[in-house]
């Protein structure tokens, strides 16, 4: 997909007066830091599940019935682990303008749009660049939530919390050196 494409992508949540400067797809994505625990945990709770299915349908009755459930949800954890960030993202778009950056991501319900206004942001970090290729990943200064009463409340935000989510970084990019540059030129402009 060329940039012309991508552009008419991010166009229906562009202002007006605004102008793109960058605009781009993630590469390969990784896996999840604590994906090894996960993994080995979904394999042994597939193969007890597995086990206790075949166990209780050979013994009679509808017991057998009850593993059915557990099977898929250990089916939905693997899938999750080794496929669900993947698939979020396979398709994202991102893009920087001259205030902030975006990132579109699509869903079964249709799109996403999550910013990160330069003015916002508490910071911006670079991480697993290899080469021309890494990861920009943006922090923003405090995250409030209304609670209906006129009553606003800290939303805790922790590092683990920001790594782990899917739309927090453009992931793996290329030119990321050139793509930090820009969005911390942007961002000192604020």
């Amino acid at each position: 997909m060329d940039q012309h494409d991508l552009y008419r992508e991010i166009q229906p949540f562009l202002s007006s007066d605004e102008t793109v400067l960058w605009t781009g797809r993630p590469g390969k994505i990784p896996l999840a830091p604590n994906t090894g625990f996960f993994a080995v945990f979904a394999i042994f709770w597939m193969g007890f599940a597995v086990f206790w299915t075949i166990t209780a349908t050979s013994i009679g009755g509808p017991f057998g019935l009850f593993g059915i459930a557990f099977i898929f949800f250990g089916g939905f954890m693997f899938y999750n682990i080794f496929f669900g960030k993947r698939n979020l993202l396979k398709n994202a778009v991102y893009a920087v303008t001259d205030r902030r950056a975006i990132i579109l991501t699509y869903n079964r319900n249709g799109m996403d749009c999550t910013e990160y206004v330069f003015s916002k942001l508490r910071s911006v970090n670079l991480e697993s660049v290899n080469g021309n290729t890494g990861t920009i990943r943006f922090t923003e200064e405090c995250i409030y939530t209304d609670y209906g009463n006129e009553l606003f409340r800290r939303r805790s935000v922790t590092s683990k919390s920001i790594r782990d989510s899917s739309v927090t970084a453009f992931f793996m990019i290329d030119g990321v050196h050139e793509v930090y540059r820009l969005i911390c030129e942007q961002k000192d402009n604020c």
